[in-house]
Order: C-alpha cells, then sequence, then structure tokens
C-alpha cells in the first residue's frame, strides 16, 4: 500500500464530509446549551420555591400546635391549684429563642404554676426565620372553672417569616375551647382565619 493511499485511510470520506455539513444536528451549539440552561434554572426556581412554601406551611402548622397543645396544659391548671392563670402573648415579629407566650398563677404566692414549663419559646426548628404574631388579644385568663374571662374568640396568628400560609390557634369566647385553623390566602397575622377552617384540621 502506498504512502498515499495510507494517508487517506485517515481523511474521512468526501460524502462524509458533506453529510456533516448538511447535518447541523450532528452538534450542540452555543444557543441551543443557553436555552437548555435558562429552562433548567427557572424549574429549579420553581422546585424551589415549591419546596419553601411546603416548608413554610409544615413548620407554621408545626408551630400552631406545639401552642395549642402547651394553651391546653395551662387550661388545666386552675382547677387543680384553685386559682386561675394568665397567659400573655408576644407579638410582633419574633427570633430564635424568643418567647411566644408566658403563662403565671393571678396572685399566686410563687409556689403555684399553670404549666411545667412557664415559658413557651421559639426553637431553632425554624431556621433562622422570624416569626410573625399576631392575637386579637395578648392576654388570656384561664379561671378554675376550665373558662377563659374572654367573651369573645381569641385568634393568635402565626407566620413564618412573614410569609404565607398563616396558621391561627382560636379560644373560643367563655368555653376556651381550643381549635388550630390556617389561611393559606394571606401572609398577614392581622388577619383572621376563616371560622370553617377551625372545622378541617
Amino acid at each position: 500500500m502506498s504512502l498515499h493511499s495510507r494517508r487517506d485511510l485517515h481523511k474521512p470520506s468526501h460524502s462524509l464530509r458533506l453529510q456533516r455539513r448538511m447535518n447541523p444536528e450532528a452538534g450542540v451549539t452555543i444557543p441551543q446549551l443557553l436555552v437548555t440552561a435558562v429552562v433548567i434554572v427557572i424549574l429549579s426556581t420553581i422546585t424551589i420555591s415549591n419546596s419553601l412554601a411546603t416548608w413554610r406551611s409544615s413548620q407554621a402548622g408545626e408551630l400552631a400546635q406545639r401552642l395549642a397543645g402547651w394553651l391546653e396544659e395551662v387550661s388545666r391548671a386552675p382547677e387543680v391549684i384553685g386559682k386561675s392563670c394568665r397567659v400573655t402573648i408576644s407579638t410582633g415579629t419574633l427570633g430564635i429563642n424568643a418567647v411566644l407566650a408566658r403563662a403565671e398563677v393571678v396572685n399566686g404566692n410563687g409556689t403555684e404554676r399553670c404549666s411545667s414549663d412557664p415559658t413557651l419559646r421559639l426553637t431553632t426548628s425554624y431556621g433562622s426565620n422570624s416569626v410573625a404574631v399576631g392575637a386579637t388579644s395578648t392576654s388570656i385568663v384561664f379561671t378554675p372553672r376550665q373558662a377563659i374571662t374572654s367573651t369573645s374568640d381569641i385568634q393568635v396568628r402565626l407566620a413564618i417569616a412573614n410569609q404565607a400560609p398563616v396558621r391561627c390557634v382560636r379560644l373560643s369566647a367563655v368555653l376556651g375551647l381550643i381549635r388550630v385553623g390556617r389561611n393559606d390566602g394571606t401572609s398577614s397575622v392581622g388577619t383572621d382565619c376563616p371560622a370553617t377552617s377551625f372545622d378541617s384540621i
């Protein structure tokens, strides 16, 4: 085999070179890569946004259930100790380890307690996010008759990082029945959770 023919073996044939020039899909172009990258970024942003919304909903719901459970414990104490218990709710934007609610015996002698833990604090389970708190009343008094002194319903509203959804803890007027509700359409802790939402939780 001649040197000339050996060189020809390493060269693509004329028809193969022509086919490569005629077929632009043989490789990926820079504009195609850019479009693919933009689509990936958009889809990632949507996924992250949905994941954060789900996380906030879960965390706000968990916090509302925790507050409701703590209030239930406080509501039973007056019957045992024979004195009323006052709960004070902290409102505004609260950070990690802030006191969300505090319980104290009304006219106590310093030995009675309304709860095994008289202060309910925000924990690090909410990450570095603050918690927005709003309430129709910042003071709730439970009496030894297992009732509250308020003649109107009280709602405590919670939102993680001042964003939707809002979760509410409602104490019914006089009876003080505790229920958890929701308002997925707002981030404002100044807005009540609708009455029907307390039946769906």
